[in-house]
């Protein structure tokens, strides 16, 4: 039986927090409060593995289950300072059924925000739905860089790194390993085109006077890598950029190993591929030889700044690790809750000009300088490099060994601890005011 927290009964608000998703009963609420109403979109496990969006269920499911984290926790907090944090949670395994669920958010459900963007065409269909209400859309599940440049969007913060960011990263970190001679596999279609181009611009400007030997597109799905590594080969490459898709990895690194052309392959990080259940089917279809590390928005294995509260709260709730999506939901509420009692409105165009403020920053658990840039909505934000264990014992029902199977190996850039100018840093990874501007 739910009983209110000491921290409710000393505030006096005799105020009942509840999910619309877990709970049909009415709760009294004081008249004084300001209602804070957020659509959260994300695919649920359906059980069915052979249905195609099946693939993001991990992914949904951390994302839900970091907004239920938040509700509960920033929901106490919101208490304390008038405001009653209401969760509505929509499932949506595909673009089409999330465009459904934000149109009936926003229609039925009189939200002041939506969080969502796990699978493909999400973001796309709640950006736009939230640029047509006028409220804040957090996009946590995409890092496709269109979203950031040509087809931004005024009421849409991307809490997801961009690709760009991550491409920075990994050359950066390839560089400093030596790799000087890369070779791009990459999807032959739009997508696969842009990111290629974009690991270029990464080459040139973190790859310490390294090139870019040759590029070879790929038939998704059609995992046969014999040309692209022959090519490879041939061009005297030292490293592998990959830019395939989280299926697509997986076909190709064993292909690689099998032929024995063991150079080092550095692997775009989709929101899939950071979880422990895709770095453990990783590890059973490959040997291992040449990819032990992998980067990521979030860890669970953090433990400085507060992450290890954090994590550990999440795995008690849920007993599952804290893959990034959790966090990135978790904190898209945080961020809102921290902007609505800022500001004291839930207006939209009130909480962008907010968000888009150079003085802007908020504690998200990763240190100094985390804000939003002006030009693409991007929050700036550390990344992290995270090691696999290639010997751990996979144990699919045991927590620990789930959160074992890897660990943080480095964070890129390293805020470390005498930073004067963190922004700064942080910018550094990727794209900067040139191009089209989000907030116009």
């Amino acid at each position: 039986m739910w009983a209110p927290t000491r921290r409710q009964l000393l505030a006096g608000s005799g105020a009942i927090i509840a999910s619309s998703s877990l709970t049909n009963v009415t709760r009294a609420q004081s008249a004084s409060m300001v209602p804070l109403r957020v659509g959260v979109v994300m695919p649920a496990s359906t059980g069915l593995t052979k249905v195609k969006t099946s693939i993001n269920d991990l992914i949904g499911d951390a994302g839900r289950q970091g907004s239920l984290v938040a509700e509960a926790r920033i929901g106490d907090e919101a208490l304390l300072d008038d405001i009653r944090l209401v969760l509505l949670m929509a499932s949506a395994p595909s673009a089409e059924s999330s465009q459904r669920a934000g149109h009936r958010l926003v229609a039925t459900g009189d939200i002041d925000a939506l969080v969502g963007g796990v699978g493909a065409g999400q973001t796309d269909v709640l950006g736009a739905i939230a640029e047509k209400a006028e409220i804040p859309f957090f996009n946590v599940g995409s890092p496709r860089d269109v979203l950031r440049r040509a087809d931004c969007r005024r009421f849409t913060f991307h809490i997801e790194a961009s690709a760009a960011m991550y491409l920075d990263a990994m050359v950066a970190w390839g560089a400093a390993q030596g790799y000087r001679r890369w070779f791009v596999v990459h999807e032959n279609n739009a997508d696969g085109e842009d990111l290629v181009r974009r690991g270029v611009t990464a080459v040139n400007r973190h790859g310490a006077g390294g090139e870019v030997v040759g590029a070879a597109p790929a038939i998704p799905l059609q995992p046969f890598y014999g040309p692209q590594i022959n090519a490879a080969r041939d061009a005297d490459t030292d490293a592998f950029l990959v830019l395939l898709s989280d299926i697509d990895q997986i076909a190709f690194v064993a292909q690689q190993e099998s032929v024995d052309f063991i150079v080092p392959t550095v692997l775009f990080p989709h929101p899939n591929t950071q979880t422990r259940d895709y770095m453990a089917a990783f590890r059973e279809f490959t040997r291992g030889i040449t990819q032990d590390y992998r980067f990521a928005l979030w860890d669970t294995t953090l433990e400085a700044r507060g992450a290890a509260e954090f994590n550990t709260r999440y795995i008690t709730r849920w007993g599952d690790p804290t893959d990034p999506t959790a966090w990135s939901s978790f904190h898209a509420i945080r961020i809102l809750f921290e902007t609505v009692r800022a500001i004291g409105t839930t207006d939209g165009p009130a909480v962008v000009d907010y968000l888009e403020n150079a003085g802007t920053e908020f504690d998200l658990l990763k240190g100094p300088g985390t804000s939003f840039r002006p030009w693409d909505h991007q929050l700036r934000q550390p990344l992290y490099l995270v090691k696999v264990d290639q010997d751990a014992v996979w144990d699919r029902t045991t927590p620990s060994s789930r959160v074992a199977i890897a660990e943080v190996a480095g964070e890129l850039p390293d805020l470390g601890e005498q930073v004067v100018d963190p922004v700064a840093l942080l910018d550094l990874f990727g794209d900067g005011p040139e191009g089209p501007n989000c907030s116009v």
